[in-house]
């Protein structure tokens, strides 16, 4: 019995964990449960605290130490583009740029966070999602991203800077990434804000489901 003592202290001594967050993902589920209201820097310190308080509640016999937060997202896109009707478009004026560029920038000296940026580029029109009755809608598409993540699992995992890893998503692209830190010992969580529409694949691959 105390050498089981002993081995639990020092596991709970040396268990470090890192959040990656998908910003995209997190934008969202953050929105539909505060009736749409967007993220905030004053948003960050109770979402890790709780988020902290739930891995404690799915695994009290180990005392885990957050290590730091990675957020991925996407730099806003700020060009000028025409859309189909000759009107001239600048994203750079738009509210949504100005509030993801402050969002970033105030991420940017969040304690212990690290802010990793992809890019978005701009394929074009598309239909509206809101009907053929509405303007064409602008087609984005994420770049980077998904490998930023990915490339930070691997690296952590390999070289164990971390014992624990937070996977904040509900996209099943991470599942490889997932396997591989699994494979190197770490014990991955999942947290879905929430989100039930999930893949099976991606909860199979995960130790804790939060």
């Amino acid at each position: 019995m105390q050498v089981a003592a002993v081995f639990l202290s020092r596991e709970k001594m040396k268990s470090k964990i890192a959040v990656l967050i998908d910003g995209g993902f997190f934008v969202h589920r953050f929105k539909v449960l505060n009736k749409g209201a967007p993220p905030g820097i004053k948003d960050m310190h109770p979402f890790l605290e709780d988020l902290m308080r739930r891995i404690h509640e799915a695994n009290s016999h180990t005392s885990s130490t957050l290590f730091r937060t990675f957020y991925y997202d996407c730099r806003p896109y700020g060009h000028t583009v025409t859309d189909p009707s000759g009107k001239k478009i600048n994203y750079s004026n738009t509210p949504l740029f100005k509030a993801v560029t402050q969002f970033h920038n105030d991420l940017r000296v969040f304690p212990r966070l690290a802010l990793r940026l992809g890019d978005l580029s701009f394929d074009g029109w598309k239909l509206s999602p809101f009907g053929t009755d509405k303007p064409p809608a602008p087609d984005f598409k994420q770049k980077s991203v998904d490998m930023k993540i990915g490339l930070d699992i691997a690296w952590m995992s390999s070289n164990r800077t971390i014992d624990q890893i937070v996977l904040v998503t509900g996209d099943s692209d991470f599942i490889s990434p997932m396997k591989f830190a699994r494979r190197e010992g770490i014990l991955v969580y999942l947290y879905t804000m929430g989100e039930k529409r999930i893949k099976l694949q991606l909860k199979e691959h995960c130790d804790i489901l939060l």
